[in-house]
């Protein structure tokens, strides 16, 4: 086979699991995760970037059926027009239907089409996932030296069961009774994953792909934001994640800032640092804010990260620097829940790093969740909203806790029988709609939890000092029209609390 036309989709969101309590109610008005922005599928941008360094001849396609509306039903036309020889497909497990969706569409009208099924799910569910009839082959782990390779050897005809990281059916078998470990990785991982020891070494997202779309977060101040990562994996081990990669690898500020002045060169106007953990040191914040100011660059931008790795020191520097806002992981108000959660801080930690940033002029965002296994009565949670109100950050996220598999916690609602064994591996072999992500309901059943969650928004968005604040904060009518589209959904959800 010579050159060829490859095609990575990132697919529909139409069919995706049903993970947030209030997604069954008829309005759908409920403020809930994937309310708070659309983001670039970054993942597989990184593997589209490096297969164009790295081969030629070749006619690449990038599709993000989320970001451009796409739905399944224009999936065909789509296909028609590009005939693809070769197609990508990234996943999370949540989204699997949708995946499987697209692959048989592609299947029916391009039956020679090598199907690869990348992304978060082969890693999660491997002998699952290289089962499914609708691919070739799988990608478990970092895509972009083994998507390439896969190419390679289709292009030449040769075995692609001999690179690291892809699987087939049948090549994955022999692994299906071998005790694999590797510590870079959570235990969970059960086959050899393809790896990027080098995050250097990657040419950055070429932005080409998406520069004509528009990504941005609801607390954003312009509808042109950009993303990027400065490092992969996160050393942490929060019972509730499922992050797989737990080796921290850190990109060199210089390279990070090289693609900040070629994103300031195509427009974009704000930055989002989208890594697991972007502050793994003090040390770290400042020397990026270092390399910022040796080349004279000031930009508004952010990030998500943990209380106990920021001082006052690095915030200020920061801060000098332009940084905007910080989404902070506090998940929970006791220090109880904090080392249940094995979080590594404690409640102090987090007041210290909400007061330094309310000092220094520095937006927060405090990621919250409900329904933990600590919380024993509707009274716990509403202590636990108490201190969150207390830290008073300049925005809130309330989630009810979703119980994922490949999780410390999930195992544990599995030994006490919330959860049934084995549910998520019969999703895995045979995907289908309405599969419900569990919550855990040892002492309060969902429908108080939800309940719960919008009361804790009313009392943390509704109060008057709060919306007065945040009026006189906003900076811009894009931020306005956020906040407003914002404000009207808790709202609507209150209207139904009693």
């Amino acid at each position: 086979m010579e050159s060829m036309k490859i095609l990575m989709i990132n697919p529909p969101d139409e069919n995706t699991v049903i993970e947030n309590p209030d997604s069954h109610s008829e309005d759908g008005t409920f403020l809930e995760a994937d309310d708070f922005g659309e983001f670039p599928p970054l993942g597989m941008l990184y593997v589209l970037s490096y297969l164009e360094k790295n081969t030629s001849g070749h006619e690449l396609h990038f599709i993000d059926c989320i970001a451009q509306g796409i739905r399944q039903a224009a999936i065909p036309k789509l296909i028609e027009d590009i005939r693809p020889d070769v197609v990508g497909i990234t996943s999370f497990t949540i989204s699997l239907v949708d995946c499987c969706k697209v692959a048989e569409t592609v299947r029916r009208i391009v039956p020679h089409a090598h199907i690869c099924l990348g992304g978060h799910h082969p890693i999660a569910y491997p002998f699952e996932a290289a089962q499914l009839p609708q691919f070739d082959s799988i990608v478990v782990g970092e895509g972009e030296y083994a998507f390439t390779a896969l190419v390679n050897a289709l292009e030449a005809d040769e075995d692609i069961t001999k690179i690291l990281g892809v699987y087939t059916r049948e090549s994955i078998a022999e692994w299906q009774d071998q005790q694999f470990r590797d510590k870079r990785f959570l235990a969970r991982v059960s086959v050899p994953p393809a790896y990027v020891e080098d995050v250097d070494a990657l040419p950055p997202v070429s932005r080409k792909w998406i520069r004509h779309l528009r990504y941005q977060s609801i607390l954003g101040v312009t509808a042109d934001m950009a993303t990027i990562l400065s490092s992969r994996g996160c050393p942490y081990l929060c019972t509730f994640c499922d992050v797989p990669y737990k080796r921290y690898r850190q990109r060199s500020h210089e390279k990070v800032v090289d693609e900040i002045e070629e994103c300031l060169a195509m427009g974009y106007k704000e930055f989002r640092f989208y890594d697991d953990l972007f502050n793994i040191t003090p040390k770290k914040i400042i020397e990026f804010c270092d390399e910022l100011d040796r080349r004279g660059l000031k930009i508004e931008w952010e990030f998500r990260g943990r209380v106990n790795t920021v001082t006052y020191d690095s915030l200020k520097r920061a801060k000098q620097s332009g940084l905007r806002m910080i989404s902070f992981g506090v998940e929970t108000g006791s220090d109880e829940g904090l080392k249940a959660l094995k979080k590594g801080t404690n409640t102090e930690k987090v007041r210290n790093a909400f007061r330094w940033c309310r000092e220094l002029g520095i937006l927060t965002v405090a990621d919250y969740i409900i329904g933990l296994p600590h919380e024993r009565s509707p009274a716990d949670v509403r202590a636990n909203i108490d201190f969150l109100v207390g830290l008073d950050p300049d925005y809130a996220q309330v989630s009810v806790l979703k119980l994922y598999p490949n999780t410390e916690m999930y195992d544990q609602a599995v030994a006490k029988g919330i959860v049934a064994p084995g549910r998520w591996q019969g999703f895995a072999l045979n995907p289908h709609r309405g599969f419900v992500v569990d919550h855990w309901t040892e002492f309060m059943d969902l429908d108080t939890l939800i309940g719960l969650q919008k009361w804790a928004y009313r009392r943390f968005y509704l109060r008057p000092r709060y919306i007065v604040r945040s009026a006189f904060n906003t900076r811009s009518f894009y931020e306005f029209y956020s906040k407003a589209k914002g404000a009207m959904k808790i709202l609507k959800a209150n209207r139904r609390v009693a």
